[in-house]
This record gives structure tokens, sequence and C-alpha cells, in this order.
């Protein structure tokens, strides 16, 4: 790919993630500043259930979706795909929905069971359509829809706040109207065919042949991060988890770009991989990721000179989270790791190459498990913040141990096949095959 279409790309995913992240960072701010300790911490817990929640979908429907869309070979068949993967997205938020109302009830927080489900269910309505829109590289339709859903919802907010009528059931409510009005938005420039049960059956199948593997690594990489906050929720009270996500918050800054260059880089791989094999999959994702990190470095070394001055620009000068300075400083160290180790995993993915992600993820979760339990009973947010970042070095360790490894097994393979094709008995079989014709 050249330079220039390659920047108009980045640059449009970049531009829609932007919109999602500020919106986030935004509603996060404003619920921090208005919601008790112990309420925030219980969304900090809502949002994690969301995560996990929506790796499901991602992986068994947006990620397949995002390798297969690219191999339809007319507008007919892209619109049967897509009208196909959206009932297999209906039925899966269906079975995951009364997941989360389970798991709210268990957690005895059932003031919030409804606008809890309807603001997944409407979330998922919304990213479902956004995928559909982000696997054929339509980032630029993508932007609309977005800003409504997420700066939409951070408005609206605002406004409970300003009315001084803001609880975290009405800003639940708030986000699902944004997230409804923003599925239409994406909707509305999608052509969907009409779904066709035996088609549906079988892309079912395909979908978790190809998906499972996603699934299983994203598992582990949410797993690594969400463990902390439910660490610190049951050692030391939710007001310990709002402590970590306001440092979160900050170092969140970087998300934009890690999650608008990733949404692009199994696409980008998977299309490489077909023509250039692994090497060609590395080449195309490297220009991707050299363009966001240098965005990543900045905020990172923003985070790292002045925590104490984010923080008060944040949450106030009285605030009660301007106590995890050092804890965000570690954070922002670790963002710059978690961009340089997701980067390769979405290219790992790209090329099928799920198993040995996997092994990654694993070997960074284990570290991340065995920290917490160690630092979290004795450091409280702190160790939560060390421990992500140790975490995050053996997954960036790893991840670029793995990329290597890949590349140099296919280099061998191919040394091998032309020596055995330049060998002097694969010469004189080839002759011999052209003198029988």
């Amino acid at each position: 790919m050249g330079a220039k279409p390659l920047i108009e790309k980045a640059s449009w995913t970049l531009v829609d993630q932007g919109a999602v992240s500020v919106g986030n960072f935004l509603l996060n701010l404003v619920l921090a500043r208005s919601l008790s300790e112990q309420e925030y911490g219980e969304f900090a817990l809502f949002l994690g259930a969301i995560f996990i929640l929506r790796n499901i979908d991602y992986s068994f429907i947006s990620y397949p979706l995002s390798l297969r869309l690219c191999l339809a070979s007319n507008d007919e068949e892209r619109a049967r795909l897509l009208g196909n993967t959206s009932l297999l997205a209906a039925a899966l938020a269906l079975v995951l929905v009364v997941v989360m109302a389970i798991g709210i009830t268990l957690l005895k927080v059932d003031n919030i069971v409804l606008p809890a489900c309807l603001c997944y269910l409407c979330w998922q309505v919304q990213e479902t359509s956004r995928r559909c829109l982000l696997a054929d590289f339509l980032y630029r339709e993508a932007v609309t829809g977005d800003g409504i859903a997420f700066v939409g919802q951070a408005l609206l907010v605002v406004l409970l706040a300003w009315l001084n009528v803001i609880t975290l059931a009405g800003a639940l409510y708030a986000m699902s109207v944004t997230f409804a009005i923003g599925a239409v938005v994406h909707a509305s420039k999608l052509r969907y065919g009409w779904p066709d049960l035996a088609e549906t059956r079988a892309l079912a199948g395909e979908y978790f042949s190809v998906g499972k593997w996603s699934l299983i690594n994203y598992q582990l990489v949410l797993s690594r991060v969400q463990i902390f906050p439910w660490m610190l929720a049951a050692l030391a009270g939710t007001a310990a988890t709002a402590s970590l996500q306001a440092a979160l918050n900050i170092a969140n800054m970087m998300n934009p770009i890690i999650f608008g260059i990733g949404n692009a880089i199994p696409q980008v791989s998977a299309h490489a991989y077909r023509t250039g094999g692994a090497i060609g999959a590395a080449r195309a994702a490297y220009g991707y990721v050299l363009f966001g990190l240098g965005p990543i470095l900045l905020i990172s070394a923003i985070a790292v000179l002045m925590p104490e001055l984010l923080l008060r620009l944040a949450y106030g000068p009285s605030s009660p989270y301007l106590a995890v300075a050092t804890g965000l400083q570690f954070l922002a160290i670790a963002g710059v790791l978690d961009y340089i180790a997701e980067m390769i995993n979405k290219t790992l993915l790209g090329v099928r190459a799920g198993r040995l992600a996997c092994v990654v993820n694993v070997a960074a979760l284990g570290v991340a498990a065995v920290l917490a339990f160690a630092l979290i009973g004795t450091q409280g947010v702190f160790g939560a913040c060390l421990a992500l970042l140790i975490a995050n070095l053996v997954r960036a360790t790893g991840a670029v141990v793995a990329i290597a490894w890949l590349i140099a097994d296919e280099k061998s393979r191919e040394r091998a096949r032309s020596g055995a094709v330049g060998s002097p008995a694969a010469a004189d079989k080839a002759l011999g095959a052209s003198a029988e014709q």
C-alpha cells in the first residue's frame, strides 16, 4: 500500500476512534465528578462486564466478518452476508443480555438491572452495525454514528449533572438513547439482505471456527486488565476500584490510537497475507503501527511528566483521586507496551496464528494474576498499577518474540522449498515430467 492511501485510511480510523474515546473519556470524567465513589466504582465494574461480553460478540461476529467480507465478489453477496451476520448477532445478544441480568442480580445491585440490560442491548446493536462498516474499511462513514453515540451520551450526562438529577441508572438510560440513534445512523449506510436460515447456520459454523482463537485471546487480554479492578473491589472496596478507574481514564487517552489502528490491522494483515505471507502481513501492519507510535509516545510522556496536573485538571484540586499520581505514571508506560503488544496480537490474528498469540497472552495473564495477589493486598491501587505495568512488559516482549519467530519460520520454509526446487533430483524430475508431456 502506498503512503497516501495508508495515511488516509489510518487517519479516518483515528478520527472515528477519537470520537468514541473522547465520548468515553468525557462520560467517565462527568460520572467520576458527579457520582459517589461507590456508585462510580459500580459503573467501572459495569464497563468491565460490558467489555467481557462485547469480546464474545467481537470474536464470533465482528472479527470473522472482517476476514470474510473482503472475499465477497459483489454487492449482492455482501448484502446477504451482512443480513445473515446481523441475525447471528441478534441471537447472540439475547443470550448475553440474560447473562448480564443474572450477573447483576448475583452482585445485589438490582436497582440497575433494567437500565444496564437496555444499555447493553442498544450498545450491542450500535457496535455490530459499526463493525459492519469497519469490516469494509468504511471508517469515514462510521464517524457520524459514533459521534452521536459516544459524544452524545457524554453531553446528555453533562445535562443531567447540570440539572442535578444525575444517578447511575439515569446515566445508563441516557447512554441507551444515544446508542440507539447511533445504530440507526450506521444501519442507514449499509445494505442488508434478507437472512437465509440455511446460510446463517453454515455461517455460524464458519464464524465459530474462525473466532474461537480470537475469543480465547481477548478473554485472556481482558482478564489481565479486569483482574485488578475486581480484586481491588474485593479486597479494598469499590472506592479503590474508582481510584484505579480515575487513573485509567487519563491513561486511556491513548485508546483512540490503540483501538483505532487496531481496528484496521486484522483486515490489512489478512489482505497482505493472502499474497505475501506472514512477512507481507507484518510489513503492511508496520506502516499503520508506525503511524500511531508517535502520538502514543507523546501522550505517555505528558502523563509521566505531569501526572498531578492532569489529575487536577480532570477531577478538581480537592479530589481524592489526586493520590493516584504515581499509579498514573505506571499506567502511562504500560499503555505504550500495550500498544506494541496489541498491534502484534492483531497481526497474528489476521494471519490466523491465534495459537501463537494465545501463548503470549496466557503468559501475561499468569504474571498479572500472581502480581495481583502479591501486590494489591499490601499496596492497594499503587500495587495494581505496578502489576499491570509488569504484565504488559511481559506481553509486549512475548509478542515481539512471537512475530519474529513466525517470520523466521516462514523464511526457513521458503529456503527449504527453494533448495528442493533447485536440487539436481528436482531438476531431473522436472525434466522427466517435461519429456513425458
